[in-house]
């Protein structure tokens, strides 16, 4: 293990794009998920997630104990199902951004108390 983390866990970044002029509507509305997705995302295999913004790029950082199962277990629960409707409001449908240079501000962290 390396800083609390299991060699094996994966830790990868993707990008999304918040919706214009949404910025911080989108913090607000993120500042604590509910107590019922949190829970989802531990059995996922998530034990780390963090949002940075920059502008209107979202940088999403994640380590998991298995990427793909994570995908597979969040994809298909119901909570994150109904997540996923209420946060697309604030985010834009198109192709994700390039990394900034600078990820911005953290506006989320997996560790913040829920909701």
């Amino acid at each position: 293990m390396t800083g609390g983390r299991d060699l094996t866990d994966e830790a990868f970044e993707f990008r999304t794009a918040l919706a214009p002029g949404l910025g911080e509507a989108y913090e607000e509305f993120h500042r604590a998920i509910p107590a019922e997705l949190d829970a989802a995302m531990r059995v996922a295999g998530v034990l780390e997630w963090r949002i940075y913004r920059a502008g209107t790029t979202l940088t999403h950082r994640v380590v998991a104990t298995d990427r793909k199962r994570m995908s597979r277990v969040l994809d298909v629960d119901p909570v994150n199902e109904s997540w996923q409707r209420q946060i697309a409001p604030y985010l834009a449908a198109v192709p994700e951004p390039a990394a900034p240079a600078d990820p911005g501000i953290l506006v989320w962290d997996f560790a913040w108390p829920t909701r």
